[in-house]
């Protein structure tokens, strides 16, 4: 139960951060992240004191991570920098580790060598979701983004195989230089090296069950997701580097993503979807655990010696600065090069040198330090799980408030207005083809009423004025009733059970929500009780429609004279709605009026030459707003990028509606 909770409080925690984002844009996500983790911490009892498991945090939350990073990957443009991705993921992580863990040995004495040299190896790597938070808001150079991607995607592993390296040295006291290069190039080369063959016989898996037809989403989607797990899991068990594994396993499924387009649009859409849901998530995740651990760990070393804490501090301050110069002259010096005209190098390396966030993989490794060793508290792991996290915070804060001043915003590429105007514009082209066609008025207004909605979400403009809509059509259907029976169409019986059957339940149309939510728990509580307590009286009268073709046709022919009343009456309900008696000031709320017969009228009138005929309909509609755009397009009354919007938008709009079987069925 304790986990249940643990896992809800961090999903809402996220939610809520990212509610908070889209009203304070100006503030990264992660910084609200961590500033939500820290309330978690205050307020609800199971965070206090937190704990991490490391093992199960790696494979939980990193694992999917680095795969989606690595299913993302742009290959060609890894291929092209490849060079420049070596240097920096391995040249540069392993010279930033020498000199920071020198530094810190130095700087802080009592602290062993080996732990300063796997504190160095916490802070090293780097995070490119964390960098696309910071600099959400700014026009960051392509080239500097790709290198700063493609950077963290195998830094990481540089960072864990030194980490781990560090930490047996200290735990055993023995540490062989030929030892630990061939185990780093084992771990490294030979997580690399699992990652491609797993991800192969993955996609090769997936490939077979969409080729055989089981290519549903509960089996595709379920099988992506799984996948960083099962690669990880079988990495760690033979050694070697699981996050690499997991990276090469995204990698081969980016690449051989052409087999898998086998796959209907729908799935493809489920699965890219799930796993931007299930990425942002657990990056969600990691800032706000930073900001539950910190109270525990400030704490913990405040209590000990308060100078001690500002003695840390200054050192993160010092470490981060350490390594932001070591970034800046790997660059300037040209040990990894950054294809940019020369005027802009300076500029370029200090971006890229200030891009230098830390954050998943760090706080990572920072919870993977024991807890016990040899049976007492392993030393100094607070101080340098503080260390870690203010790291973490610098490395986003400094270029929060640097980055901007170097850097434009970033520009859209074209305004909102605009975007809703073109929208509009276009969906009232489509309409105004689809009447034209003169097609059945009853489809027709459906398909028009559901384009309508694409534009807005209808709002009840006066409730009033709404109830009195109701009212009037009511009246109508009346004098429809009237008119049948006088005219001996229906008979004074039938003319009941519709009332009973319609005007009923049609009375109540206009409720509340609360009301409309209490009327139908009523109605299912009723009629629950009723079947309850006479289900033998159910039971028998059911047999003996079954076996009476007599009463089975009568049934039936009450069934079709609804039917036929409903029609009538919606035809008539439409037409009033339409003349002049009717108040044309409040658009929205007879459009609400005219969706709720609608919508009834096709519960009673559903059948295959009404969906047909609606599918056709919306069809034409769809390709009415290709020819808007690309008439716009042409008279350059649009841009590319506005267009581009506008065809996605419909691209979206027909899958919804042409894949969403309950709208024909």
């Amino acid at each position: 139960m304790e986990i249940v909770v643990l896992v809800l409080v961090l999903v809402i925690a996220v939610l809520i951060s990212n509610i908070i984002a889209s009203k304070l844009t100006q503030v990264p996500l992660a910084f609200i992240e961590i500033a939500i983790g820290l309330l978690v911490a205050f307020v609800v009892p199971y965070y206090r004191h937190y704990t991490m498991n490391p093992d199960l945090f790696m494979l939980v939350v990193l694992a999917p991570l680095m795969f989606y990073d690595g299913l993302n990957t742009n290959m060609r443009a890894l291929r092209r920098s490849f060079s420049t991705t070596l240097s920096l993921a391995v040249g540069l992580a392993l010279v930033t580790i020498s000199i920071v863990g020198v530094v810190t040995h130095l700087t802080l004495t009592e602290l062993a060598l080996p732990l300063s040299f796997a504190l160095a190896a916490i802070i090293t790597p780097t995070d490119a979701v964390a960098v696309s938070s910071v600099t959400a808001n700014i026009e960051m150079p392509e080239e500097a983004m790709q290198t700063l991607k493609n950077e963290s995607l195998f830094n990481d592993a540089s960072g864990i195989v030194i980490f781990d390296l560090a930490l047996q040295a200290f735990t055993t006291g023995k540490f062989s230089f030929t030892f630990g290069f061939f185990d780093f190039s084992y771990v490294f080369l030979g997580g690399l090296l699992l990652g491609m063959i797993l991800g192969s016989l993955l996609v090769s898996l997936r490939t077979f069950l969409i080729s055989h037809r089981m290519d549903n989403s509960s089996v595709i989607v379920t099988l992506g997701i799984l996948m960083p797990f099962f690669v990880y899991f079988i990495a760690e068990l033979a050694h070697v580097s699981g996050i690499l594994a997991v990276v090469a396993a995204g990698l081969v499924h980016g690449v051989q993503e052409g087999r898998l387009r086998l796959t209907s649009t729908k799935i493809q859409v489920v699965s890219n979807t799930t796993w931007e849901v299930l990425s942002d998530n657990l990056n969600g995740f990691v800032f706000v655990l930073l900001g539950v651990s910190l109270p525990t760990v400030i704490a913990d070393i405040s209590y000990r010696n308060n100078s001690f804490l500002l003695f840390l501090m200054g050192l993160s301050i010092l470490l981060y600065a350490l390594m932001t110069i070591l970034r800046y002259l790997w660059l300037r010096m040209g040990f990894a090069t950054i294809r940019v005209r020369p005027e802009y190098k300076n500029t370029n390396c200090w971006i890229i040198a200030l891009s230098g966030i830390h954050g998943t993989i760090t706080l990572a490794l920072a919870f993977s330090l024991p807890l016990t060793l040899h049976g007492t508290v392993f030393p100094y792991r607070n101080d340098l799980l503080f260390v870690a996290s203010i790291v973490i915070i610098l490395s986003m804060l400094v270029p929060s408030l640097i980055l901007p001043a170097l850097l434009p915003r970033q520009k859209e590429p074209f305004l909102w207005e605009d975007a809703n105007s073109a929208r509009r514009k276009m969906i009232n082209y489509a309409i105004q083809k689809i009447t034209k066609l003169n097609e059945d008025p009853l489809e027709t207004q459906a398909v028009i009423s559901t384009l309508h909605s694409q534009n807005k979400p209808e709002k009840i403009e006066s409730r009033r004025i709404l109830r009195q809509l109701f009212a009037q059509t009511r009246d109508v259907e009346n004098d429809v009733l009237d008119e049948m029976v006088a005219n001996e169409d229906i008979t004074e019986k039938e003319r009941r059970l519709y009332q009973r059957t319609m005007l009923t339940r049609d009375a109540h149309s206009d409720n509340s929500v609360l009301k409309s939510i209490w009327r139908q728990i009523a109605y299912r509580f009723i009629y629950f009780f009723k079947r309850l307590t006479h289900s033998r009286k159910i039971k028998i009268a059911q047999q003996q429609m079954k076996h009476n073709p007599k009463l089975m046709k009568k049934f039936k022919s009450k069934h079709d004279t609804i039917v036929e009343i409903e029609n009538r009456a919606t035809q008539e309900v439409f037409k009033y709605l339409k003349s002049p008696k009717v108040n044309k000031e409040s658009r929205t709320d007879i459009s609400i009026v005219q969706r709720y017969y609608r919508e009834r009228h096709r519960r009673y009138q559903n059948n295959s030459n009404s969906n047909e005929i609606q599918e056709e309909l919306f069809i034409k509609a769809f390709q009415f707003e290709y020819n808007y755009v690309q008439n716009q397009l042409t008279e350059n009354k649009l841009t590319r990028e506005l267009a581009s919007a506008l065809y996605e938008q419909i691209s979206n709009d027909e899958l919804i509606y042409m894949q969403n079987d309950e709208i024909y069925d």
